[in-house]
């Protein structure tokens, strides 16, 4: 069986348990095991989520790096879910974690944006999907700046939020052509 089918697989087994400890917890457990369990479920699904680019990545030892960041990176989050509360480790491994997932996402957004523009019909959609690789990885450095100054850094609100705006209208746009380019759904005249 393929990688990604082994994927989407866990990750469906995954959130149906998820969902069905989380309910019987809430009927029963205390709420602070309740939130705790669904955090931890949440995190592998997010884990498994990030896995499937990954596994999609252009060259092996992508691929290997990202699933080590994504192992590390669920474990980091889990010792923050479970551990007992306040403290300088936890809100260490927490912003070291945020981190991780920062740099996560923008990889796997470039990684699917190169895999959707690959054809001679497409060269548009990758030239635009060029510039919203360049944008991600601004708004990943904005992102990481306020986390590693808890907030405290000079990155204005307007900036940060219109890089977000056209990162993600970037991507969408190089989905959409990709999508109407491969599959002839315009005809250019």
């Amino acid at each position: 069986m393929p990688v990604m089918g082994v994927l989407l697989r866990a990750l469906l087994i995954v959130l149906g348990i998820a969902a069905l400890v989380g309910l019987g917890i809430v009927f029963a457990g205390p709420e602070d095991v309740v939130l705790r369990v669904l955090g931890s479920a949440l995190v592998l699904g997010g884990a498994l989520l990030l896995a499937m680019p990954a596994a999609r990545a252009p060259s092996r030892w992508l691929g290997v790096a990202m699933g080590a960041l994504i192992a590390v990176n669920a474990l980091l989050v889990w010792v923050v879910i479970w551990s007992p509360d306040g403290g300088a480790l936890r809100d260490g491994l927490g912003r070291a974690s945020a981190m991780i997932v920062v740099l996560l996402v923008v990889i796997a957004v470039g990684i699917v944006l190169e895999r959707v523009t690959r054809g001679e019909r497409l060269r548009l959609p990758r030239r635009i999907s060029w510039v919203a690789d360049v944008v991600g990885v601004a708004l990943g450095a904005m992102a990481w700046t306020m986390i590693v100054t808890d907030g405290e850094a000079d990155v204005p609100a307007r900036l940060m939020a219109g890089t977000a705006v056209i990162y993600a209208a970037a991507t969408l746009g190089v989905l959409v052509l990709a999508v109407i380019r491969s599959y002839s759904l315009v005809r250019r005249e």
